[in-house]
């Protein structure tokens, strides 16, 4: 099996990553037009596949040099989703924290009396 490596099954996660990069980089941005959203997303597209060919001919060092570039962008874009889908579920562990605290104390009592 010539050309295949160790890390195989990684490229699909890092094309996953540079896809997620690169799509929530411009989420936040409103385009004048359904044109430009077409125009952007075949960009993007091109983007994706052009930089997936790279890293697949790439070493494994490149490959960590890259993940390790890209780490930071992906962090900063995922936070916003993740926190937003975190929040409810922190606020209800909170809650039910406070709940248990609040409730009255039962004196513990012993068998020995």
């Amino acid at each position: 099996m010539a050309g295949k490596t160790d890390t195989d099954p990684v490229e699909p996660l890092l094309e996953e990553l540079i896809k997620e990069i690169m799509t929530s980089t411009g989420s936040g941005l409103k385009s004048a037009s359904p044109h430009e959203d077409a125009i952007t997303a075949a960009l993007t597209e091109a983007a994706t596949v052009s930089l997936s060919r790279t890293l697949a001919q790439a070493s494994g060092f490149d490959r960590v040099l890259l993940v390790g570039a890209l780490a930071p962008a992906l962090a900063d874009a995922l936070a916003p989703a993740l926190a937003k889908a975190l929040v409810p579920e922190i606020i209800t562990a909170l809650s039910q924290i406070t709940t248990v605290e609040q409730a009255p104390k039962q004196p513990v009592t012993t068998g020995n009396r």
